[in-house]
């Protein structure tokens, strides 16, 4: 039962939206903890994303997730961003307190912390694979969490540049380097590297030199559909750790849950949710 006029109600919006499993995950995760809440999804064109935000604050959602466009077009519509979004320009998840929106980006948080329970990030030496939305959260939530060196390996070097000046002058990290790959020209990775991360939609061979793939090394991979993706196959014949892109789906999620409700997250039962409706 709940103790206020209104229903506690969340939104995740995005275009397209189709066959994403957010809400699924939620309302089980709303159920698992016994909170009466509510999740729902919006499929919102860039043209109305504005007012439909408007919305949300109107109708007080306690929050909101956002997919892809929306992600770095909310900025000015915030009071408040936290420090990684901020640096990146990536915001997926919005709270609302009293009328105030707050924008968070749980997705380098999720990584993160995943990494940490491996010791992969105090001064560590991270490869980040790509230079779009998700290296860029990625690539700020460790340059601020005391990542000693990052390399952006990319087929663009020109928005590794970018990525790279930005993390230099807006957090501690004093090297960032950037790696241009293709089919013919694979990235090899040094001995002291340990993390690698696929921040790019590639679930297919990369160009990664896997022979060079230190065995202490832990790899992750933003993919979850399907969560085995070729890099984790070779990372487990490698007998490296892995971080599979459906348990960083989860993980982000469950941040959001936390920052929303205030409670922990059953991640069990959202992984079952993931996996019913993934049917995986």
């Amino acid at each position: 039962m709940i103790s206020h006029p209104q229903q506690d109600v969340c939104c995740l919006m995005g275009d397209p939206i189709a066959g994403n499993p957010t809400q699924y995950m939620l309302e089980k995760a709303f159920a698992a903890t016994q909170l009466d809440w509510r999740f729902l999804t919006f499929e919102v064109p860039s043209i109305n994303f504005e007012g439909a935000l408007r919305g949300a604050r109107i109708f007080c959602f306690d929050g909101v997730m956002l997919a892809p466009p929306h992600r770095s077009q909310v900025m000015p519509y915030l009071e408040k961003v936290g420090d990684a979004a901020r640096i990146s320009g990536q915001v997926n998840c919005i709270k609302q307190v009293g009328g105030q929106l707050t924008g968070y980006n749980t997705e380098g948080r999720a990584l993160r912390q995943l990494l940490e329970q491996a010791g992969a990030v105090n001064n560590a030496k991270v490869t980040i694979l790509g230079a779009g939305r998700l290296a860029r959260a990625i690539g700020a939530e460790l340059a601020l969490a005391g990542a000693g060196e990052i390399v952006f390996a990319c087929r663009r070097p020109a928005a590794g540049q970018e990525l790279q000046k930005t993390l230099l002058e807006q957090t501690p990290l004093t090297q960032c380097h950037i790696e241009t790959i293709t089919t013919e020209c694979p990235l090899t990775l040094d001995e002291d590297c340990r993390a690698i991360v696929n921040a790019t939609p590639a679930s297919k061979p990369l160009p990664v030199v896997i022979d060079s793939l230190p065995r202490r090394a832990v790899v992750a991979d933003v993919v979850y559909n399907p969560p085995t993706t070729w890099l984790m196959r070779q990372a487990e014949e490698c007998d490296c750790p892995t971080i599979d892109g459906l348990t960083l789906l989860i993980e982000q999620a469950a941040l959001a849950f936390e920052i929303w409700t205030g409670v922990s997250a059953d991640r069990q039962a959202m992984r079952d949710a993931v996996e019913e409706f993934l049917i995986l």
